[in-house]
């Protein structure tokens, strides 16, 4: 199945040579708790024009996405006082993709931020977004969804988080992905997660010593990334104005099987998720009876996540109607699918239902596109994908 940054020079090296790989998504193989407050805080900003770092020691780097003029890098080291205010995003300057790290249960864990050029200290939204398999958060925000512009457009606060590397050395070190909980299990209510001769995806340095002998070797990470992502959104609550009750989630293939992992475990923080073409381990989906919204897109096309559960690799997906439907029955929805219309139907064959009524308030909503393993978007219709998301986050508020 489909499934950062650091302040090394070879990281970012290494960044550079993965986001070759990742493309438009991932492809099969052929296929603690310490937010800290600040120390030490080096900034390396390139171009014109993020947010802020802390820690322990936190390093963070920038890169511009809204100007189309180049100047020269620069480097500074600043040490901000303990007292600075949640409207402070000192090193960050507004428009900047800003590189960090903090520590999780002893873990250095990576991500990126990127606060819009308009950001004046008033309430914004946030959208976390996650990468899939052999993925980065870069990566991610700049090759998958290609958010940079949508975000400054729309104000949102974008955090892009890292997943962690299989091993640190051989091939599997360029494996990256994340803890979306399902894939812990060899099976589940419905059966088994994998068929009987699954791809030989690998086992983790972080899991058990007996994750190699599993018989569904699913090849993800065992980290506390739902404590990750806690962690990383208290970081952004500290240092900026986020709108508490407009925090959203999405994510491609394993990110968008992590974003439905995680859901249940961070409903008390989301107004809703969308997972692209990624769901749950067979019989794993958790759908929370607390307001919370969800549209999924999959692809008709699509053999590495598919539709109707089994993968490519011999790995089994909960189907993307069953996923509709659990979520439904959690919210109070209709047990039915009607018509919910967006502005790109018919694009690339895009419809959209949904199951109404929901006594939480939340929507449920399923897309399905003639796609393959890709996110939704052309050079015609631009990032329809996208765009339907947020049409539909605009409408979710806790």
């Amino acid at each position: 199945s489909s499934r950062r940054c650091t302040v090394w020079l070879v990281s970012m090296m290494y960044f550079s040579i993965l986001s070759l790989l990742i493309g438009c998504g991932d492809t099969p193989p052929s296929k603690t708790d310490d937010t800290g407050t600040s120390s030490n805080l080096t900034t390396t900003s390139s171009s014109t024009t993020g947010e802020p770092g802390s820690s322990s020691t936190t390093t963070s780097s920038t890169t511009s996405t809204t100007s189309s003029t180049t100047s020269s890098t620069t480097s500074t080291t600043s040490t901000p006082t303990t007292d600075t205010g949640p409207c402070d995003p000192t090193p960050a300057v507004p428009g900047e993709t800003v590189s960090l790290t903090i520590l999780h249960e002893g873990i250095s864990r990576n991500f990126e931020l990127h606060l819009p050029a308009d950001y004046d200290c008033t309430p914004r939204p946030v959208v976390i977004g996650v990468h899939g398999y052999y993925g980065s958060g870069s990566g991610f925000q700049n090759s998958t969804a290609h958010m940079d512009e949508h975000l400054e457009e729309h104000g949102y606060i974008g955090l892009f988080p890292d997943g962690v590397q299989m091993s640190d050395s051989g091939y599997y070190r360029w494996v990256t992905s994340f803890n979306d909980i399902g894939s812990r299990f060899d099976d589940g209510p419905d059966g088994p997660t994998c068929t009987s001769t699954p791809y030989p995806y690998g086992a983790y340095d972080n899991c058990p010593a007996d994750e190699a002998s599993r018989a569904c070797p699913w090849g993800t990470s065992c980290a506390d990334d739902l404590g990750f992502f806690e962690a990383m959104l208290d970081f952004a609550g500290e240092r900026l104005t986020v709108d508490e009750d407009r925090v959203y989630m999405t994510g491609f293939s394993q990110g968008g099987q992590t974003t439905q992992g995680l859901a249940c475990g961070l409903a008390h923080r989301l107004a809703a998720i969308a997972p692209m073409h990624g769901f749950a381990a067979n019989g794993h989906t958790c759908g929370p009876d607390t307001a919370l919204g969800m549209i999924q897109f999959s692809g008709t096309r699509d053999t590495i996540v598919p539709e109707d559960g089994v993968s490519d690799g011999g790995l089994i997906y909960d189907h993307a109607d069953e996923t509709a439907q659990e979520w439904a029955a959690a919210q109070g929805c209709d047990a039915d699918l009607t018509p919910y219309p967006t502005a790109y139907d018919g694009v690339e064959g895009m419809v959209c239902m949904q199951h109404a009524g929901c006594d939480t308030g939340a929507s449920v909503v399923w897309c399905r596109w003639d796609g393959s393993h890709s996110w939704p978007r052309n050079s015609s219709d631009g990032n329809f994908g996208l765009e339907t998301l947020w049409s539909f986050f605009e409408a979710h508020h806790r």
